[in-house]
């Protein structure tokens, strides 16, 4: 079993964006010493446990990044924390990889916290009705795949003013009463929107409503909710899913030959839902001669998690290149949490972790392979009768969206 664990996430917690001034106060001068610190900190990390980055820094390409590196170090020591946030995504960018990224958390008491507005799910229903008519397109109840369920309303007495407040959630570091976004209506159908990403950090957006009041679609991005309330017609639902991707994990026919298997991403969450998914719709597997398996803006993962899916790809041995790590301490840190993490539901592949984070420990500052060949062949004993063709929509993925795709091209 190979994995591909999908970020190195440098986590600066010693930057403290400020609230804005008000008008009359002075600028605040910029901490140097903290600037610099956290620079020379993302510098190091990457450096020592990226492991694209011997390769990437080879030949003449050593220079170039020195030369960034200085002119950019040079900026970062005047830099307020909203502009050394953007120069840190500058250095990261010169590996061309999504698997690297910089996110600015705030030290405690700091940062501007999230607003917060205590609505609940019964009062919001009762605002809409009382509204009726008058209800603007973007109010409702919205979803955010399976892991938030967000009321939009208008606040205040301004008419173009609007806030998604969670009401239900199952994201790390959110709950109930978070303001995910604030609204102002720019245009019919079109807003301007904060938004609020995993990380609590503010991001413009804009947003439309389309699919007639189905979606509201804030770009590639950052994707699409979907309106749970008004209710939306199957078939307007449908619609719109198709249309604009959804971030829920669904398996459902699309006629009485083909079924339609959406996975919005491969994240170790998804590992038993996926297999529970498929197992419940294990007739119609068996059955229908068609499968679309939908992987648009799909973000990546673990490459476990779609092993479920490989049964009814298999027509031949399938060829994986294998993968060499890069053996550093914090890559063996972040490797045992998410053993621990998926080791109650995965025990499998959170054994082989175990095993590989041994091999690791045992060559710190090597690169090292699990596998005494460069490449393995998997074999099956059956090629199943059905589904006999198999489309994959790929669009905006990564990661271990692309490795599914580098095994399903193998079959016939």
């Amino acid at each position: 079993m190979r994995f591909v664990f999908a970020t190195l996430a440098l986590l600066l917690s010693q930057m403290a964006p400020a609230p804005a001034p008000a008008l009359t106060a002075p600028a605040k001068a910029p901490d140097t010493a903290r600037n610099l610190a956290d620079f020379d900190f993302v510098v190091s990390t990457i450096a020592s446990n990226y492991a694209g980055y011997p390769s990437k820094t080879a030949g003449p390409k050593a220079a170039e990044l020195q030369a960034l590196t200085a002119r950019l170090r040079t900026r970062a020591a005047a830099a307020s924390s909203t502009q050394l946030t953007a120069i840190l995504k500058e250095w990261v960018a010169f590996f061309h990889d999504g698997h690297t990224h910089v996110d600015a958390l705030g030290t405690a008491g700091a940062a501007t916290p999230t607003p917060r507005l205590a609505w609940s799910e019964t009062r919001v229903r009762a605002r809409l009705a009382a509204l009726g008519a008058a209800r603007d397109a973007v109010e409702g109840i919205w979803q955010i795949g399976d892991r938030y369920r967000l009321a939009v309303l208008r606040t205040g007495k301004a008419a173009t003013r609007f806030a998604a407040v969670i009401l239900t959630t199952t994201a790390d570091g959110w709950q109930p009463g978070d303001v995910k976004a604030d609204l102002t209506a720019a245009a019919p159908g079109l807003y301007h929107m904060v938004y609020r990403a995993g990380d609590h950090a503010e991001h413009p957006v804009t947003a439309w409503v389309l699919a007639d009041g189905a979606v509201l679609d804030l770009g590639s991005e950052w994707g699409s909710w979907n309106r749970a309330l008004p209710a939306v017609a199957d078939a307007d639902a449908d619609r719109a899913a198709r249309l604009f991707p959804a971030a829920q994990l669904l398996l459902k026919r699309l006629s009485p030959k083909t079924l339609w298997l959406r996975i919005p991403d491969f994240n170790d969450s998804r590992a038993r839902p996926l297999a529970e998914l498929l197992a419940a719709h294990q007739a119609d597997l068996a059955a229908m001669p068609n499968l679309v398996i939908d992987l648009r803006n799909n973000g990546g993962g673990s490459d476990y998690v779609y092993a479920p899916i490989l049964p009814l790809l298999y027509s031949r041995p399938v060829v994986s290149i294998g993968m060499e790590m890069r053996a550093s301490a914090d890559n063996i840190a972040l490797r045992r949490a998410i053993a621990e993490k998926i080791r109650a539901e995965a025990p499998g592949p959170a054994q082989e972790l175990d095993a590989q984070n041994r091999l690791m420990a045992a060559h710190i500052g090597d690169f090292v392979r699990t596998d005494p060949l460069p490449f393995s062949i998997e074999r099956r004993a059956a090629v199943l009768p059905f589904p006999r063709h198999i489309a994959v929509l790929i669009d905006h993925a990564a990661s271990t969206g692309e490795q599914f795709l580098l095994d399903a091209r193998q079959s016939r």
